[in-house]
């Protein structure tokens, strides 16, 4: 059955993806879909689980529901609200605005309401999300943007027998309306913001109520009052004085950052002192202010506004239990000490699932990563809005955005023009992917939790934080410097691609002044020197001297160790880091197998062993012409076996290569098929040069476009090495590992990399194939001066990763024979091949 999506006005499209769909219809799904359509985007869907728009404010409808945040600055900026009717708005209004909101910009043709997303994959061939719902329908749409929240899913007690109750029980965030109070027996379980504010608001009509507190809340009063009709007159005339207000309430609040990220004393005299005096005040009962009393830093858990809680303890018909509860009964709550409380509801204040971002939904990504395999240490997104291998894909109030002291809308706003920011990006390029780097998110999460363990929130436990102890909820500093982040800095951060079908994407390079200028310089650089030396009317030594002289100019790595050892006749420099992990790459570098070493490539091999966190093997394997066809390749065997011998399984090694480097490589892995060996985990290959007959058609294309490369350099190289007559495009390529491909769309042996991908594809292997816009053969020695070869590099790393641990790294083997030295390996290879 063929699926269709239908948009707004129930028109039918076929072949046609929606431009975005938008996931959740609260505050923050309702803001993105305004702006979509200002920005004049009419092909989106909101999907909306329950029955209507509002979200938190839709499902909160429990007696006292209101805002902590002024209602002037818990607003959209460009829908001011002059109709306040209380400087902290309750519940029924702030749901009435966002119904405002919704009807003013003709948001709601497109809600589908009752409609629950089950799962969202990304198709890498059409660059589309599947988005398949829990009623079976399905969904396509470029972009994808979760708006549903960190406080869309009410949190249980973790005590035992929920489901024993015969009385009446629900969740605050569920209120049961049916369920009449007045006069009956009512345990609440909780204290946090929804108990503070309900309590009191139900205390005067039950007969008792009972609050079972694991920890107290440090409360402060809230400076609340009713606006009068003058000054709602004088909002509604004057729209300059209302955004003045908005504007001092939010440096108002914006100060407090400074208690919690820097300053922490701040807090505890400020708030702290507050507290204390009400206490003191309000509750006159020694052994009941003890009970209120928390024994942890003020901030480190949400600092509560209320302003008759503490009376409301007073109260001579309200118990405070401090008692651990072992279990509901039927009738009631069993506390540890063995007594059992009888009542007619119990209520649970316990807020919600915070930390449990997206769930139940699933979410799988490019090379079908799964978001929660990928957060499995714990949620973190680039500026909480964006979580690499998850192409078109945006989360709105995600990980670590939360706020301790201000506005969630006004980092709503800045997250929503974020996206727009994207978007109008890829429009500009044309390109149909954005998608966040792993160095970019990896660099922002690792200053993120950094900036955590100086804020209040790091000294206690709390609903921040996630099974692990990590705070995986709140933005560690000012507002204002989230929103520049956001909406000021470059978008370099991100990759731009375009999806050419079965494999192949086009990488776009990164903007930006400098890197614009840096790759114009190289090219000119590249033409004077490598392209004019590498090839007739000059002989081998006076390339390598070239060659040599030329890397001497790109820096390797920082921070990574460089060891040598000896397998057969060669040397084996082997690059990276310390790791436990149980992985290697094989690298083979390029040169037309005429000229290079590790040195030459130590650019890119030292920057490839930091990003994958392994280490990385760089033969300096025999050149031609001194030695022809096959010394290359038994000295490639030869350093494979001698890591086989190191305790390395074979699954555990990625082979790479560049160049002839990538013919040796796929002559390797292709000889292993034949001798029937184990193979390696996958083969990555950097502009490969695999067609001894020079028969593709951008060798004379690109012929001036490449700075690196002359064919004549190409002819002159395959008649000094000779080799064999047929190819790996000369037979099928059936049984081999998955395959990464890059190439530069400028560079003269693109054809090769674009037919090695079909012949690979055509066998069953699963090949991917990258081409970099603007970019030459082999660009990625550039890394010392391209943001696009780092980034090209982390991609190759990546992969390399992913291939190893789809086999499992494991903990060291046993070596498989031999010393583990390799000489045994290689000297056997040096004459069983010919």
């Amino acid at each position: 059955m063929r699926q269709a999506n239908s948009t707004p006005g129930g028109r039918v499209c076929d072949t046609e993806p929606l431009d975005v769909i938008i996931i959740g219809a609260g505050f923050a799904g309702v803001g993105m879909a305004i702006s979509l359509k200002r920005a004049g985007v009419h092909a989106f869907l909101m999907l909306e689980k329950a029955h209507d728009i509002g979200g938190v404010w839709r499902d909160n409808e429990y007696p006292g529901a209101a805002c902590d945040v002024p209602s002037h600055l818990y607003s959209y900026s460009f829908a001011p609200n002059p109709d306040w009717s209380h400087v902290f708005a309750p519940q029924a209004e702030i749901r009435s605005y966002i119904d405002r909101c919704a009807d003013a910009y003709g948001i709601r043709p497109h809600v589908r309401c009752g409609t629950e997303v089950a799962e969202a994959l990304y198709d890498e061939d059409a660059g589309v999300w599947r988005v398949s719902l829990v009623d079976g329908a399905r969904l396509t749409a470029r972009m994808v943007v979760s708006a549903v929240g960190q406080l869309s899913r009410p949190a249980l007690p973790r005590i035992a027998g929920l489901d024993r109750p015969t009385i009446p029980t629900f969740h605050s965030a569920r209120w049961r309306h049916d369920v009449p109070l007045a006069g009956k027996r009512v345990a609440v379980i909780g204290t946090g913001a929804s108990a503070i504010q309900l309590v009191p608001a139900i205390a005067p009509l039950v007969a008792t109520i009972t609050i079972f507190q694991r920890s107290p809340a440090h409360i402060i009063p809230r400076p609340d009052r009713a606006y009068s009709e003058r000054e709602k007159a004088r909002f509604a005339s004057g729209p300059l004085y209302m955004r003045l207000q908005r504007l001092k309430t939010y440096l108002a609040y914006e100060s407090r950052a400074l208690a919690f990220t820097r300053f922490k004393a701040l807090l505890d005299w400020q708030a702290g002192g507050a507290f204390r005096k009400a206490l003191g005040r309000e509750i006159p009962d020694p052994a009941l202010r003890a009970k209120l009393d928390p024994d942890y830093p003020v901030g480190c858990k949400r600092v509560l506004l209320s302003n008759d809680y503490l009376p409301t303890m007073a109260r001579s018909n309200v118990e405070v239990v401090t008692e651990a509860i072992e279990s509901l009964t039927e009738t009631g709550v069993r506390t540890a000490d063995g007594q059992e409380r009888p009542f007619d509801a119990i209520i649970y204040g316990t807020g919600f699932a915070a930390t449990d971002f997206l769930v139940p939904m699933r979410v799988v990504g490019r090379g079908g990563v799964d978001l929660r395999q990928a957060w499995r240490d714990g949620a973190s997104a680039y500026l909480g809005v964006s979580v690499p291998k998850f192409p078109n894909f945006f989360i709105l109030y995600g990980p670590n955005t939360n706020l301790g002291h201000n506005s969630i809308i006004y980092m709503l706003e800045a997250q929503i023009s974020h996206v727009l920011r994207c978007r109008a990006r890829m429009a500009a390029i044309g390109a149909d992917a954005v998608e966040v780097r792993e160095r970019a998110h990896r660099m922002h999460d690792a200053r993120t939790q950094r900036r955590l363990t100086r804020t209040v929130w790091a000294d206690c436990r709390s609903w921040y934080t996630d099974a692990s102890g990590r705070n995986t909820t709140n933005w560690p500093g000012f507002t204002f410097a989230y929103r520049r982040a956001a909406l000021r800095e470059s978008l370099d951060a991100y990759r731009f691609t375009t999806a050419r079908g079965s494999g192949h994407t086009l990488v776009h390079a990164p903007g930006g002044r400098r890197e614009g200028m840096m790759a114009s310089a190289i090219r000119g650089q590249l033409r004077a020197t490598f392209r004019r030396f590498a090839g007739p009317p000059f002989g081998p030594q006076v390339q390598r001297m070239m060659t040599n002289a030329i890397s001497a100019t790109m820096a390797a790595e920082r921070g990574v160790s460089r060891s040598r050892r000896r397998v057969g006749p060669v040397d084996v420099e082997i690059v990276g880091r310390a790791t436990t992990r149980r992985a290697a790459i094989l690298y083979l570098h390029g040169g037309a197998f005429c000229l290079g070493n590790p040195f030459t490539h130590r650019a890119l091999t030292s920057r490839l062993a930091a990003a994958a966190d392994i280490p990385v093997w760089v033969p300096d394997y025999r050149l031609a012409p001194e030695h022809p066809y096959p010394a290359a390749l038994l000295d490639a065997l030869g350093c494979w076996h001698a890591m086989r011998e190191s305790g390395l399984e074979a699954s555990q090694i990625v082979l790479a290569g560049d160049s002839a480097g990538g013919a040796l490589v796929l002559a390797l892995a292709l000889r292993l098929i034949d001798e029937g060996q184990a193979l390696p985990a996958g083969l990555a290959l950097l502009s490969p040069f695999i067609d001894a007959s020079l028969s593709g058609e951008t060798l004379s294309l690109m012929a001036r476009r490449d700075p690196m490369i002359r064919p004549a350099w190409l002819k002159q190289a395959m008649r000094w090495y000779g080799g064999p007559g047929d190819g790996p495009l000369d037979r099928s390529l059936a049984g081999l590992p998955p395959m990464f491909i890059q190439a530069g769309e400028d560079e003269t042996l693109l054809a090769d990399a674009e037919r090695l991908h079909r012949a690979a594809r055509r066998g069953g292997v699963a090949s991917t194939l990258e081409v970099h816009r603007r970019r030459w053969h082999v660009f990625q020695l550039q890394a010392g001066f391209l943001r696009s070869a780092n980034d090209a590099i982390s991609e190759i790393a990546a992969f390399a990763v992913a291939r190893a641990s789809a086999a499992g790294i494991r903990s060291p083997a046993k070596p498989h024979g031999g010393h583990g030295d390799g000489n045994a390996a290689a000297r056997q290879y040096e004459g069983g091949i010919s």
